[in-house]
């Protein structure tokens, strides 16, 4: 395809920012994060490449391919882009930040174990930077921004039917997902897990945690609904006004306090920005759809308000918070760089289902400031385009884009999310959609006379 562009201060001709001017030929990266979509929400998490171990996840290795895709493309004098993305430098300071944790864990030497995880860890962040990369330098229109969120929409709600079917069924397709077959599941698959007594379980679809998979459909519920409200025709608001409320469905099921609390925080928020209409419709399809869980599933909604009423009194609380005990002494030892990015292994210390406890033990204040850097720039520059962008619908997903990144960020807290593959793809992917409407908002402006 080509994208028009403008012409630029300080190049003559840019393939990257405006609508008018010289044209040329430019590759768009949009089909292959569909793809990366794809096998990370359809192939069970724990499914790998035999010699790779996590590595070995499809998604993860088509993130890396992304990255030499964009590293390729920078080396080129045409296909290069050259002008301002801040989600690129946040990400740069991000990745810095990790450089040095790195050389301070191998400067004071790491045994065997710890040494091939901080390794790993580095290609794992690579693979993400490569989905945040492509997503902000190579989905070049609107349509394509459009393009790849209405298939997360999709994947996300496929696996919502897995976990429904899970749930509602004891029958784990996941199982049966193994695909291709020269793949391989590095452990036991996550199943089921009894949670509140009554014969309830807790259930993750094809995701890696629970709580991966009730954040993930928090994400996709406020992507389908904004569909649901800006689709040009009816039948397409429609279609996925069924998405949101079957991903809507599924958050209960994983029986997890975190994925509850998400979305009543999201909603809580558009809330605030919906027109009136908007608002009672999403509480009385809300009310409904506990109407229908209570009546199917009587206790499911008991037990995820106990879940939330327990407070510090939950066995899960209670381990989380003796884990700022366990680290406090780590973290004094070494607080700027840490031990080393990815240095911390569960099977050794302990496990912290608390991605930023994580990154604060392995890659110390420098590096959870690199890591807030990057969550930052996204959402203020989200929240800039909410009040700069000229079309509502732009304006919308911009606050849609600001939200998910804030949900997923602080959810963070309450497990190693880093570590989930489908959370990694789907977190980087936010960031880079949202430089990605940055430019093509900015373009609009640029062309119009407007402030960039």
């Amino acid at each position: 395809m080509t994208v028009r562009t403008y012409l630029s201060a300080r190049r003559s001709t840019t393939v990257y920012d405006g609508v008018t001017g010289a044209v040329r030929p430019f590759p768009d990266a949009s089909a292959g994060i569909v793809l990366a979509l794809l096998l990370s929400y359809l192939l069970p998490a724990r499914l790998i490449f035999p010699p790779l171990t996590t590595l070995g996840r499809p998604g993860v290795l088509l993130g890396l391919g992304l990255f030499v895709w964009w590293a390729l493309t920078r080396l080129h004098p045409v296909l290069a882009t050259r002008n301002r993305q801040p989600m690129r430098w946040a990400l740069a300071g991000y990745l810095g930040t990790l450089a040095l944790s790195y050389a301070a864990g191998q400067a004071r030497g790491l045994p065997p174990l710890e040494a091939n995880s901080t390794d790993r860890t580095v290609l794992m962040a690579l693979a993400g930077a490569g989905i945040l990369l492509a997503a902000a330098d190579g989905v070049l229109t609107r349509q394509r921004i459009d393009t790849v969120l209405r298939c997360l929409c999709w994947c996300a709600t496929l696996m919502a039917l897995v976990a429904l079917s899970q749930f509602a069924l004891r029958l784990d397709l996941t199982v049966y997902l193994k695909l291709p077959p020269v793949l391989v599941f590095q452990r036991d698959l996550v199943g089921f897990d009894d949670r509140g007594g009554g014969g309830l379980v807790r259930v993750a679809g094809t995701a890696g945690h629970f709580i991966e998979f009730s954040v993930l459909m928090v994400v996709g519920l406020m992507v389908a609904i904004h569909y649901a409200r800006f689709s040009t025709s009816r039948r397409s608001r429609q279609v996925y006004t069924t998405l949101a409320i079957v991903q809507a469905g599924a958050v209960p099921i994983a029986l997890s306090r975190t994925g509850v609390l998400a979305l009543a925080a999201a909603v809580g928020v558009f809330v605030l920005l919906w027109p009136l209409r908007t608002t009672l419709n999403v509480l009385a399809v809300g009310v409904l759809l506990a109407a229908v869980i209570q009546v199917v599933r009587p206790g499911l909604l008991a037990t995820l308000r106990a879940l939330l009423l327990a407070g510090d009194r939950d066995p899960s609380v209670q381990g989380r918070l003796e884990d700022y005990d366990v680290v406090t002494p780590f973290i004094r030892e070494r607080p700027w760089l840490g031990r080393g990015v990815g240095s911390w292994l569960p099977e050794t210390y302990q496990l912290l289902d608390n991605q930023w406890l994580v990154s604060l033990v392995t890659t110390g204040l420098v590096g959870v400031a690199g890591l807030v850097g990057l969550f930052g720039t996204g959402v203020v520059l989200a929240g800039r385009m909410v009040r700069l962008a000229a079309d509502r619908r732009d304006r919308d997903l911009a606050a849609v884009l600001a939200v998910t990144i804030t949900v997923a960020a602080t959810s963070a807290f309450t497990f190693d999310a880093l570590y989930f593959s489908t959370y990694l793809v789907t977190i980087h992917l936010l960031l880079g959609l949202v430089g990605a409407l940055w430019r093509v908002t900015r373009a609009d402006r640029i062309n119009q006379g407007g402030n960039p």
